[in-house]
């Protein structure tokens, strides 16, 4: 992102706050998403490579959620790690979906 886009900003009078969210934050969005996919789909499938990898050590949402169900057997709490992660894997999607069928017109 260039420098000139915060100055101008800046230079008509907007605060740095009203800069990073009438600015920064609209440029940097698709990597804000692109992140946070890179973050959750791992979370939901990579329990066994983590599992392998560092033992017991390393605790990731996924093996949360397979140490309530296997381990402490506490299938409410697994249950509800797994709901609030697919819900907000949904929500990732579905604002990541918005923006390009809005592109595509």
């Amino acid at each position: 992102m260039s420098p000139s886009l915060t100055n101008a900003a800046q230079d008509l009078g907007a605060s740095r706050w009203t800069t990073f969210w009438r600015v920064v934050f609209p440029i940097t969005l698709d990597g804000v998403k692109a992140g946070c996919q890179a973050v959750f789909i791992p979370a939901l499938s990579l329990f066994m490579i983590t599992r392998l990898i560092a033992g017991n050590r390393v605790i990731t949402l996924g093996t949360a959620i397979e140490e309530h169900f296997l381990v402490t057997q506490d299938w409410g709490m697994g249950a509800t790690i797994g709901v609030f992660l697919i819900i907000a894997m949904i929500i990732i999607m579905f604002v990541s979906g918005a923006k390009r069928k809005g592109a595509a017109k």
